[in-house]
C-alpha cells in the first residue's frame, strides 16, 4: 500500500470504489447519464498510461520481462492481470509505479475542472482504499456485491478461470474493512432497479454535498 497523499480535492470531488466485478462501472454510469455528474474512471487513466509510449509503459519497460511485452513493444495487460493476482510482489510493484502516475492524473482532470460547475464530480478508483486514497475524498461511495455474485460476474466478463476469479478477489481488502471507511454504501447483489432506488438517493445527498460546500 501506498502512503495516503497530504492534498485534499474540492468537496464535490466524490471517490467511488468497489470490490472487483462489483458493478463500480455501472453504477458511476447511471450517476453521469441520470444524475447529471461529471465522471472520470482510473482504469481509463491507466490503459492511456500503458499504451506503448506513455509513462506508465515506459517505467514497467525498465524492468518487466520482456515476455510481458509483444514484438510490436505493446504490453500484454491480460497476461500482467494474471501474473499479479497470483504474485505479491509482482503486483506491489506494478502498484507503486503506476499509483503515483495516476493521482497525478487524476489531480489534473480535477485542476482542470471549471469553477462555475456546481455538479458532483466522480472519481472511480478500484483500489481507492488500498492505494490509501480515502484522505483525497471528502466522501467515498463504496459499491459492493456478494462474492459469489462478483465471481459470477467477473468469470462471465472476463473469461477467467474459477480459481483465477478467487485469486483477483482474494488480492484486494476485504469488503467488511472497506465498509468501515466508506460514507456511502450501494448493493448492487440483487436486481439493478433494487440498485437504481439507492443510486437516487445517492444522487440527491451529493447535491446536497455540492451546495453546502
Amino acid at each position: 500500500m501506498m502512503s495516503a497523499p497530504e492534498s485534499a480535492f474540492p468537496p464535490g470531488v466524490v471517490g467511488l470504489t468497489g470490490g472487483i466485478a462489483s458493478g463500480k462501472s455501472s453504477v458511476c454510469r447511471w450517476l453521469m447519464e441520470h444524475g447529471g455528474l461529471a465522471g472520470l474512471s482510473a482504469d481509463e487513466l491507466v490503459a492511456e498510461l500503458l499504451e506503448v509510449g506513455g509513462e506508465g509503459w515506459r517505467q514497467l519497460r525498465t524492468w518487466l520481462d520482456s515476455g510481458f511485452f509483444s514484438s510490436n513493444g505493446r504490453l500484454d495487460k491480460p497476461m500482467l492481470r494474471r501474473e499479479i493476482f497470483s504474485d505479491t510482489r509482482l503486483r506491489h510493484r506494478v502498484e507503486s509505479c503506476l499509483h503515483p502516475l495516476v493521482l497525478t492524473a487524476i489531480s489534473e482532470r480535477v485542476a482542470a475542472r471549471p469553477a462555475f460547475n456546481q455538479r458532483p464530480m466522480l472519481i472511480e478508483v478500484p483500489l481507492l482504499f488500498e492505494a490509501g486514497w480515502q484522505v483525497l475524498f471528502n466522501k467515498v461511495v463504496l459499491v459492493s456485491a456478494a462474492d459469489d455474485v462478483c465471481l459470477s460476474r467477473l468469470r462471465a466478463r472476463d473469461g477467467v478461470t474459477e480459481e483465477e476469479a478467487h485469486l483477483a478477489l482474494k488480492a484486494q481488502m476485504p469488503l467488511e474493512r472497506k465498509r468501515q471507511w466508506a460514507d456511502y454504501v450501494i448493493d448492487n447483489s440483487t436486481k439493478w432497479p433494487e440498485t437504481v432506488v439507492q443510486l437516487e438517493k445517492l444522487q440527491k445527498e451529493l447535491d446536497t454535498i455540492v451546495a453546502m460546500s
